[in-house]
């Protein structure tokens, strides 16, 4: 009892460091024993928990879909209405910034491996699986607002998944920012047909503009507390609005 224990504390921990080892190295890079030197502990400690390398990357998996979605919940949770969600995730999923979520050279690292390796192929289906899910459950709170209208809900998450994932590698590809930004509005409007939310190209711009209104204003509203204290630097832990405080 006490060893499950441990590792359920532990193994993030090590997933968080095998993360960036292989953000530095790559995946042929890593190893058990330069993740082991980067955490201070003994290689062995690694070996208890995950048993090889391969065991490691297995679990690296499922770990890229929890950071992600952690990701994704922290941007829309400044969303207070189903619209401006709706709003937000368009903008999300198709923002030619750097910003917000966004694949990395891990996922990439780890989505290669999978063409050669049917284990790690059979992990990273099942995380696309778990993203079509949560695009299910997003079109049917659309749905509920009376936004869209989907027959076939997953056939629509999953057509928006593939979309937002060639965007993804246009993104880290195309140098034309202009190129870009049609491209996107394109995709977008893509997205949309697949909702049955068809936009005009001012309608779009205009839904792109609210949700970057939105950003900005959850920002501002992160950075400062009603008081005017900044947020985990007021230091004056009598003041009932900040962070610190609360």
């Amino acid at each position: 009892m006490g060893r499950k224990s441990i590792s359920h504390i532990r193994k993030p921990e090590i997933l968080r460091h095998t993360y960036k080892v292989v953000e530095e190295e790559g995946f042929m890079g890593m190893t058990i024993g330069k993740i082991a030197n980067r955490m201070g502990v003994n290689s062995g400690l690694l070996i208890h928990y995950f048993k090889s390398k391969e065991g490691l990357i297995m679990e690296m998996v499922d770990y890229l879909f929890t950071i992600s979605m952690e990701t994704y919940h922290a941007e829309l949770e400044k969303y207070t209405s189903p619209k401006a969600r709706f709003h937000g995730l368009m903008h999300i999923l198709f923002s030619t910034s750097n910003k917000g979520p966004q694949r990395d050279a891990v996922f990439w690292s780890c989505y290669a491996m999978g063409f050669r390796n049917a284990e790690i192929r059979e992990r990273i289906q099942d995380m696309q699986k778990k993203f079509i899910a949560f695009g299910v459950k997003e079109i049917a709170s659309w749905e509920d607002a009376g936004l869209v209208t989907v027959q076939d809900k997953e056939k629509a998450a999953a057509t928006i998944l593939a979309l937002s994932e060639g965007f993804g590698i246009l993104r880290n590809s195309l140098q034309d920012l202009d190129s870009l930004e049609q491209i996107a509005t394109s995709m977008r409007q893509c997205a949309l047909n697949a909702l049955g939310a068809e936009t005009t190209a001012l309608e779009d711009a205009a839904m792109t503009s609210e949700a970057e209104e939105s950003d900005q204003q959850y920002q501002s509203k992160q950075q400062y507390n009603g008081q005017g204290h900044k947020r985990q630097q007021c230091g004056d832990h009598d003041c009932p609005g900040c962070k610190v405080c609360v």
